[in-house]
């Protein structure tokens, strides 16, 4: 899959776009085809370091923490959703949302609202977590 990350710690010029595997997801978890995602002020100092002691990365590491997107499969232990449901959330630890595929912790994911767009529900997770 492409996405879009990092491969050291620093400036924007240590951006570019990745080709990794898509990732499998894990007991709790759901794999999201990701149709938008959220851009926050988080996400370049994450790049840049300034978050090393809060968030735990594995360089390369994708870009993002929030997105909307379809469930493409699910874990073990998922109840609440199916292939094909639209949903929104923050990725699981470890992976990113600037991708074509991600990882989300299904205790972290809520159902997408017809009524809501993809790009608005993208930005819901960590601007809601901020709120709370």
């Amino acid at each position: 899959m492409i996405a879009y990350g990092f491969s050291e710690y620093g400036g924007p010029d240590t951006e570019y776009l990745l080709d990794l595997p898509v990732a499998e997801p894990g007991p709790g978890q759901i794999l999201v085809a990701v149709h938008a995602a959220g851009v926050n002020p988080a996400d370049w100092k994450v790049r840049a370091g300034n978050r090393k002691d809060t968030v735990q990365i594995t360089l390369p590491a994708v870009l993002g923490r929030e997105v909307s997107g379809t469930v493409v499969s699910t874990g073990a232990g998922v109840a609440d959703f199916s292939v094909g449901d639209h949903v929104f959330g923050a990725t699981a630890s470890g992976h990113g949302g600037y991708a074509q595929y991600t990882v989300l912790n299904a205790s972290s994911t809520a159902h997408k609202p017809e009524a809501v767009s993809w790009a608005a529900a993208a930005t819901l997770p960590v601007a809601a977590g901020t709120a709370h």
